[in-house]
């Protein structure tokens, strides 16, 4: 999974939903991974130029440079049973100091506890600076009816992890006071290896 954050100008619409749609903003036949322009002499994975056509030589396309990507990943060994233990990564780019690898040490976890930590945790990252399904969806589609019927299901109990969302939320209205705008992308397993790699690395402490 990716979110992205990047500056508002005054004349730009912020998108409602918060999902960013790589089928909304490019042609059809972009490659998924020329989105994401990286370079080794920066702290970031910055977000392709949607008007841009990739260059002859390297086949990369110009990026927005106040547009960043950030990557999570949220892992948990054992998931469902007591002695569960989890992780999660973040990846701003291949040298950023910023990158993290950090062992939850809470005594529940799950999956999605996983995930949803790894997203407040990149949000923290980006609050500094100005793959998962469930939290994109969560950040990008239930939240906003859970934030009119407190949190709660159609059967009137409380949502799970809803205090870990309203975390998330708040995260998101910080940023957006900085004038950044954070959107969520549920990006394919195998373009998130770098959080899944730094996830698994703090089990191996």
């Amino acid at each position: 999974m990716a979110t992205n954050a990047y500056y508002q100008p005054d004349d730009r619409e912020w998108v409602q939903n918060r999902k960013f749609e790589p089928s909304s903003r490019y042609r059809d036949s972009i490659d998924l991974d020329l989105i994401q322009v990286t370079n080794d002499d920066e702290d970031w994975t910055y977000v392709a130029c949607e008007n841009a056509l990739p260059c002859n030589d390297c086949d990369c396309i110009a990026p927005h440079v106040d547009s960043i990507f950030i990557a999570v990943n949220g892992a948990c060994r054992g998931n469902g049973h007591a002695n569960a233990k989890a992780a999660v990564g973040v990846f701003f780019g291949r040298r950023s100091t910023y990158n993290q690898s950090v062992l939850l040490d809470q005594s529940h976890v799950t999956n999605q506890i996983a995930e949803l930590k790894a997203g407040i945790l990149a949000l923290e990252q980006a609050k500094e600076i100005a793959d998962s399904d469930y939290l994109v969806k969560g950040m990008t589609e239930w939240v906003f009816k859970w934030e009119t019927n407190g949190y709660k299901t159609a059967k009137r109990k409380l949502v799970e992890n809803a205090k870990l969302f309203q975390e998330l939320r708040a995260l998101v209205g910080d940023l957006n006071t900085s004038n950044a705008e954070v959107l969520f992308w549920r990006v394919p397993r195998e373009m998130n290896k770098e959080a899944d790699e730094l996830a698994n690395q703090a089990f191996d402490g």
